[in-house]
C-alpha cells in the first residue's frame, strides 16, 4: 500500500525527502514553493540533481507536486487568468525538472461567470500540457461559493475536450463537503460509477486522505485529522477495502501541528492496511 503526506518544504526539497523517509512514507506531495506567493526563484540544478537522487536512493514513488493557492486557471478576469497561466507554466517546467509523477490541479473559480466559462477556461489553461509529465491531476472541491469541481459533472466537458489526457485527485474530505456520504458503501460505489460513465474509467490515480472539520454537504473546505472528523476511521476502512482504491497512493494533508500528528495519520492508514492486507 502506498501511504504519505504532504511535507513542506521550508528547509529545501532535500530534507523534504528525508521528512518523508522519517515519517515513513513511500509515496509524497510538495509544493515547489510559497504557496501563497507570485514570486518565483530559479533553483539551483544541485538542488534539484539532490532532491531527484534521494527519491531515487529511497525508492519513494509516486512524487506528487501540488498547484499553489493563489492561481486560479478558470478566471474570467483577463489579467489573473494570464498571470496563473504563466506561473501555472513555470511549475510544470520544474515539475518535470524535478522528474515529478503527478501535478494536482485545484479547478479554481468561475468567479460568477458560470460552471461553462470556467471550466472553458480551466480547460484552455491545461491543453497546452497534457500528454506530458507529470501527468495532471485535477482535484475535486468543498463545492464553496464559485469554486468548481464539487460535482463530478462540472468536469465533463473537460474530460471530452482533452480526451483522458488527464486523471484525478480524489479529496475524501471535499467529496463528504460537496454532499457525497461516502461513509456509506453504496454511496461511494455509485460515485465511482458516475466517475468511469461520465468522466473517465478508472482514472483517480492519487487519494487526498483526509477527515473531514465540516459536516455533509456543508460545502466548507475544512480538513481533520484521520478518525477525528465527520468521516471517521471507518469510511478510511471502506476505502482501503475497496479493491480499486485502496491499490491507490493515500496521501494525508491532516492540520499540519507537528511531525509526531504526520505519524499518527499515517499509522492509522497503515494500521487499516496490515488489517485488510494491503501491506
Amino acid at each position: 500500500m502506498l501511504i504519505g503526506a504532504h511535507i513542506w518544504i521550508n528547509k529545501g526539497l532535500a530534507s523534504a525527502v528525508e521528512t518523508a523517509n522519517l515519517l515513513g512514507c513511500n509515496c509524497f506531495q510538495i509544493f515547489l514553493q510559497n504557496p501563497r506567493s507570485w514570486k518565483r526563484k530559479k533553483r539551483d540544478n544541485n538542488e534539484v540533481m539532490k532532491f531527484r537522487e534521494k527519491v531515487k536512493s529511497y525508492k519513494i514513488s509516486p512524487v506528487v507536486i501540488h498547484m499553489p493557492y493563489i492561481l486560479n486557471l478558470s478566471s474570467p478576469e483577463k489579467g489573473i487568468l494570464k498571470k496563473s497561466r504563466e506561473l501555472f507554466e513555470y511549475e510544470m517546467m520544474e515539475a518535470e525538472e524535478l522528474n515529478a509523477d503527478y501535478y494536482i490541479i485545484h479547478p479554481g473559480s468561475h468567479k460568477g461567470a458560470g460552471i461553462d466559462a470556467g471550466i472553458k477556461n480551466l480547460t484552455e489553461s491545461i491543453k497546452p500540457f497534457v500528454r506530458k509529465k507529470p501527468e495532471i491531476l485535477i482535484e475535486n472541491t468543498a463545492g464553496q461559493g464559485d469554486t468548481i469541481g464539487g460535482r463530478w459533472e462540472d468536469f465533463v466537458y473537460l474530460f471530452e475536450k482533452l480526451e483522458g489526457d488527464i486523471g484525478i485527485c480524489f479529496d475524501t474530505a471535499h467529496s463528504f463537503q460537496a454532499g457525497y456520504d461516502i461513509k456509506d458503501k453504496e454511496v461511494l460505489l455509485d460515485m465511482l460509477e458516475k466517475i468511469d460513465r461520465i468522466l473517465i474509467r478508472k482514472g483517480i490515480f492519487v487519494i487526498h486522505a483526509n477527515d473531514s472539520l465540516s459536516p455533509l454537504g456543508s460545502h466548507l473546505d475544512r480538513h481533520q485529522h484521520i478518525g477525528k472528523g465527520y468521516l471517521g476511521k471507518e469510511t478510511f476502512e471502506l476505502l482501503i477495502r475497496n479493491e480499486y482504491l485502496g491499490a491507490l497512493p493515500f496521501i494525508i494533508e491532516t492540520p499540519k501541528e507537528d511531525m509526531d500528528m504526520d505519524k499518527k495519520n499515517l499509522n492509522i492508514l497503515k494500521d487499516i492496511g496490515f488489517k485488510y492486507h494491503r501491506i
